[in-house]
């Protein structure tokens, strides 16, 4: 009967779902993983003397850990949105003091990446959002994680800017990183997926499946605009 058939298609869904995340997950613990065993293996057997030797092998632990704790909170996150199971909590903020200090907290790694960014204000200061502003702070970490991974570029730029008009204040990052082709930017939304031109150093490909998915939910929508070797702009649409 056509419900069983319905049921059966369902399973069917979850089942393909579950491989393609058990796949990725495989995947993306496996490299920073080894890279731990490595240099942590390197250290236990003396081989690093030289103390600037030494604290790169330390940083590289530090930072792979990192890679690896974010994953593990990514795939958290996506699971509790895949099954309903998300809270929000909503806030009026002003949207000017919220966003200085949101970018603020990127500065210091940007500055280590050598990506100069640059933050501009169009918005009233007295003008609010009604947001979840630790998942809203997810979002900006999810664009900017990116831009300042695909930045590949001896000079640098981010853009954060802040405009409004009557129904949205407008959250808008840009990038002169390497860019997206034209025919990837309708599918860079979707779960999982990722750019057959760009390895894969972290995520499994939702972070920004995610940033649409809150965005939403805020009463919002979020714009792309790129082109091959001339950067990524994202807008993020939020309601007054």
């Amino acid at each position: 009967c056509q419900e069983l058939q319905d049921v059966m298609e369902e399973k069917e869904q979850v089942d393909s779902l579950t491989r393609e995340v058990l796949g990725n997950i495989t995947h993306d613990l496996k490299t920073p993983l080894t890279a731990i065993k490595g240099y942590s293996q390197g250290i236990l057997d003396g081989v690093v003397s030289d103390p600037d030797k030494f604290n790169k092998y330390i940083t590289t632990i530090r930072n792979k850990s990192n890679d690896m704790s974010l994953l593990v909170d990514e795939l958290s996150f996506f699971a509790k949105i895949y099954q309903k199971d998300i809270q929000y909590q909503w806030q009026d903020v002003e949207a000017v003091e919220y966003f200085t200090a949101c970018v603020s907290d990127f500065s210091l790694d940007l500055e280590m990446k050598k990506i100069s960014l640059v933050f501009r204000n169009e918005v009233n200061t007295k003008t609010k959002v009604r947001i979840d502003t630790e998942k809203m702070k997810r979002v900006v970490n999810n664009i900017i994680g990116n831009a300042s991974k695909y930045i590949q570029r001896d000079i640098g730029l981010l853009l954060v800017r802040l405009k409004e008009d009557d129904k949205y204040v407008t959250v808008e990052i840009a990038d002169n990183g390497i860019g997206i082709a034209k025919d990837e930017l309708p599918k860079i939304f979707q779960r999982f997926y990722r750019s057959p031109d760009i390895s894969a150093e972290k995520g499994v490909g939702i972070g920004l499946y995610l940033t649409r998915e809150i965005i939403s939910k805020q009463g919002g929508y979020v714009t792309v605009k790129s082109a091959k070797g001339h950067g990524t702009e994202f807008n993020l649409f939020l309601a007054k």
